[in-house]
């Protein structure tokens, strides 16, 4: 279960009880600017550092852990979900899941770290929440394609740091760019769990063939 440290903090609860605002307003867009801050926070720290599920989330619990209002939060946002997707595109959460291991064979190393995602059923929690990030970068707006230009979802990953590797040790056609054979491996297996919405070891293992095949030299 999701354990809710919240972090109210009496100082920031005060300011939104009394007219300080109305008094000092030029103080109103910095106090703002810092919830938003807090709200993007306190959603990556519960999915991430607090183990909270996509589906245990809520807007409730997203507020007590970043100390202010529900009301704020939908100031900005109309749902959890463009909570978790701004924090992802910022890079406050790391969309990721457990290291690739480097035993000098990609192919082999990728084929367990598929079986290890499929033992520990990491998909279950992501085909909810990748639903609705979809959803929720469909409907946004101008900021959240800003956001989406300017962010560097796939480069911080293991899976992508693996690559790195693999191309350090010219294991990869030149000129293959790690992040690019990161995202043509994970995107369609989103788009996947999404529209198929189980498991289908089958269909990913052939999936990872052609990727392969098209970024490591003939013959490896």
């Amino acid at each position: 279960m999701c354990s809710m440290t919240a972090q109210r903090n009496g100082e920031h609860q005060g300011d939104q009880d009394q007219p300080r605002e109305q008094a000092e307003p030029r103080r109103g867009r910095p106090r703002s600017e810092a919830a938003h801050q807090a709200v993007l926070d306190a959603a990556a720290r519960l999915l991430d550092a607090e183990g909270c599920s996509y589906e245990e989330l809520t807007v409730e619990r997203i507020a007590a852990e970043a100390g202010v209002g529900k009301q704020t939060i939908y100031r900005w946002w109309k749902n959890k979900a463009d909570v978790v997707l701004e924090s992802l595109l910022t890079g406050r959460l790391k969309l990721d899941f457990a290291p690739v291991p480097n035993t000098g064979d990609i192919r082999a190393d990728l084929v367990a770290w598929v079986e290890q995602a499929i033992e520990q059923k990491e998909h279950e929690d992501a085909e909810p929440m990748a639903r609705s990030l979809v959803a929720a970068l469909v409907n946004g707006g101008e900021e959240t394609y800003a956001l989406v230009e300017s962010s560097s979802l796939w480069e911080n990953m293991h899976l992508t740091q693996r690559f790195r590797e693999e191309a350090a040790a010219g294991k990869l056609r030149p000129g293959v760019d790690p992040v690019a054979v990161a995202s043509a491996i994970m995107d369609p297996f989103i788009l996947r769990v999404i529209t198929r919405g189980k498991q289908e070891p089958e269909w990913l293992f052939m999936h990872l063939d052609l990727v392969l095949h098209g970024a490591l030299p003939p013959g490896e």
